[in-house]
Formats: structure tokens, sequence, C-alpha cells
């Protein structure tokens, strides 16, 4: 029969090959998945887009849901981030020339509301539907897997997400105006 000492024996080997073969099959499915934030933007394709709420630099909470009937970029930013400033202009610029159908989300990532606050007095003002929101918690990186600044969220009237841009962008171009036209008044289907 069987000794006690050689059952033992076995469970403590088969437990100590259970720790090394788990960690290798983690390691060799682990590009069987998608990255994490694909999945979060998979999620949202098939939930639909995240609300949060955040204060403005006033403390005026906003939420993304305030602005259904309207195009929404929801832009995550932040001062200290060269492209992100970069493409500040030109956001402007489609938030002026959309006037009223269209805004901007704007998620600052800084670390104090004076950087936000000394940065929007050195650009001269922003136009009444360029809204910035502060993230002081960074929870909106982890809620919409963002890994990089700029990294903006256009969503549609109904707040259905559209499209997800990951980096700068010149908003103000002639396809980027033909691609917000496109969304308020869609070309009648083709028969």
């Amino acid at each position: 029969m069987f000794s006690l000492r050689g059952l033992v024996a076995v469970i403590v080997a088969g437990a100590l090959l259970a720790v090394p073969i788990s960690y290798y099959w983690q390691y060799l499915t682990k590009g069987m998945r998608p990255p994490e934030t694909t999945q979060i933007l998979n999620q949202m394709e098939k939930t639909g887009f995240p609300n949060f709420t955040l204060p403005t630099l006033d403390g005026k909470p906003v939420s993304v849901t305030d602005f259904k009937g309207k195009i929404l970029l929801v832009n995550i930013w932040a001062t200290w981030c060269a492209p992100c400033v970069k493409e500040i202009p030109s956001l402007k610029n489609l938030v002026n020339k959309f006037g009223g159908k269209l805004v901007v989300l704007a998620v600052s990532h800084d670390r104090s509301k004076e950087d936000i606050e000394t940065f929007v007095k050195a650009f001269g003002g922003l136009p009444e539907d360029f809204i910035i929101v502060w993230d002081k918690d960074r929870m909106t990186s982890k809620l919409l897997g963002t890994d990089a600044l700029p990294e903006t969220y256009i969503l549609k009237p109904n707040q259905e997400l559209k499209r997800k841009i990951a980096g700068e962008t010149a908003w103000d171009d002639s396809l980027a105006i033909q691609f917000f036209d496109d969304i308020l008044n869609p070309p009648p289907p083709k028969n």
C-alpha cells in the first residue's frame, strides 16, 4: 500500500510544480488577449462611453451626459504635454467653426489647478464650448484606458463613441471639418 510519507511527497511535489506551470501558462497565453486599453475600448463599444463628473476650474461639476445633443470631444491633456498644447489652437478653431453644435471637454491631468489657470490666462481665454475640467486624481486614465497624452474621444450627439484619436491632431483642417460635418449631417444612405 501507499505510505503516508509517499503521499505527502507527491502532494508537495505537485504543489511545487503547479506554481511555475501556472506562471508559464500565463506567459504563453498573454499574447492571446488584447492589451488592456483595447479591452476597455471594446467594452465602450458594447456598453457605451462611461459617464464621469469632474469640476471645472471654478468648482462647478460637469458630466459627460451634460452634452447630449452635441458632438463631444473628450480631450485628455496636460499643460506640461507639448503635443497637447500644440493642438489647443486647432481645437479652439474647431469649436468656433461649429458654434454651439460641438463641445470640447478638456480633461486636465495637471498636478495643480494653478498650472491650468496660468495656462488659460497665458492662452488668452477659450470659447464658451471649450470646457476645462481638472482630474487631479487622474481617474479618467484608468476609466478610459489612456496611456499617452493627448488622447481624444469623439462622441456623437447621442453619446455613442465615434472614434478614439491618440496623439496630436490638426482639428481644424479640411478633412477634420468634413468628418464633423458628416456626423452632424450624415450623407443619405446609398441604394
